[in-house]
């Protein structure tokens, strides 16, 4: 068939690469269907000793021919992911990691106190748009002088 012509020509491209990678990440899928496999145990035997598979497609079937659903396995030398439902899993980290950052850019806008911003320090020049109804950043500043000039 038509399809599994095309997986074959798939591989075929991959195959020299999947034997220097150290790690490849899966995540071909196709809406509303079972992914396709991608890597045949076979292209895994061929691949360097320890290297690792991220099959993200799990969650659709995967795209590697011998990745098992919410597991981490080791198969012919090769440490391959079948961890499930990975984009749910990272909310909880982005959310920290914004949260974490958000802290420290507040505590660094506020390290004189409440009334005292440091106008020389990096990130508050280049974050801060207006102050008592003075424009500070460079960027706002300029756009509105291209604006008057073009008027």
């Amino acid at each position: 068939s038509l399809e599994n012509e095309w997986l074959e020509i798939e591989r075929n491209v991959m195959k020299p690469y999947l034997e220097e990678a150290d790690i490849v990440i899966l995540s071909a899928l196709v809406p509303g269907e079972v992914a396709p496999i991608l890597i045949t145990r076979e292209m895994i035997r061929a691949m360097k000793l320890d290297a690792i598979i991220m099959d993200i497609s799990i969650d659709q079937g995967g795209n590697c021919e011998v990745t098992e659903p919410g597991r981490f396995v080791r198969k012919d030398g090769i440490h391959i992911c079948g961890i499930q439902n990975i984009p749910g899993r990272m909310a909880v980290h982005a959310s920290w990691l914004y949260a974490n950052n958000m802290y420290y850019y507040v505590e660094n806008l506020f390290k004189n106190g409440l009334d005292a911003l440091d106008f020389d320090d990096e990130i508050v020049k280049s974050s801060l748009v207006t102050h008592q109804s003075k424009i500070h950043h460079e960027g706002t500043l300029k756009a509105i002088r291209n604006l008057e000039k073009s008027e």
